[in-house]
């Protein structure tokens, strides 16, 4: 009798950084119109140790962000916690292109690994540790914010990286090929219509003066931040 073979599919992987200090309905919006539209596999919810663009970013401590991001993210099947941002021994900043190398090299040769970010984060990205290497590391998924626009992309990018070809429409989806002088490709897709207009600053504040019942948090987040005495 021959020996059954079993195949492993190739995974789509996305890797959502960001300080998720508290992770919010916002962020939850991005990762299901990602995962939905890109037919993702897996999205990695990596809280980051220490931000390096901005001093004192966090204010729950990264255990508190880990838990709660946990419970945010428990409804569905295909989002996962990750440490890989976890804080570094040597206190230094955590950079995302150290990230996005390591979890290249954890992942299987067929895997496919993308890098989720808002549009406020992809607006920063040329001020990014290694911009230009980090976008050719990996394809990008770059979600909007109301009144975004994507239009002039090249504008957007860091230097050394150009387009390289037409951009691709379709409902929910702007597919735009890169590279950059070494002539090392990749794909940045924009997600353009969604309206999640929250933002932790904002949530962290309406936490403060009205305690954690704030619409704009997970239920199980917002206990989570009441039985610890968050934001007050």
């Amino acid at each position: 009798m021959a020996q059954e073979q079993f195949t492993i599919s190739a995974m789509r992987i996305a890797f959502f950084g960001g300080t998720f200090d508290p992770p919010h309905r916002g962020h939850l919006a991005i990762a299901q119109a990602a995962a939905d539209r890109l037919r993702l596999d897996r999205v990695l919810f990596a809280p980051v140790g220490n931000q390096p663009l901005k001093h004192d970013s966090s204010v729950a401590s990264f255990e508190d962000r880990i838990a709660m991001v946990q419970l945010a993210i428990g409804g569905d099947a295909r989002f996962q916690v990750s440490i890989i941002d976890a804080p570094r021994h040597d206190d230094l900043p955590n950079y995302t292109i150290d990230s996005i190398c390591r979890l290249k090299e954890s992942l299987k040769p067929d895997d496919q690994l993308f890098c989720l970010v808002g549009a406020d984060s992809f607006l920063g990205l040329p001020h990014w540790h290694r911009a230009a290497e980090l976008l050719t590391a990996c394809d990008f998924i770059v979600a909007s914010r109301p009144r975004f626009d994507f239009q002039d992309a090249q504008a957007m990018l860091p230097q050394g990286v150009r387009i390289c070809g037409d951009a691709l429409y379709e409902p929910g989806l702007s597919v735009v090929p890169i590279s950059n002088h070494s002539g090392q490709s990749s794909t940045l897709y924009f997600l353009p219509d969604l309206r999640e207009e929250a933002s932790a600053t904002e949530v962290r504040a309406a936490l403060a003066s009205h305690g954690a019942s704030n619409d704009a948090v997970p239920p199980p987040v917002a206990e989570y931040i009441r039985a610890h005495h968050l934001y007050q």
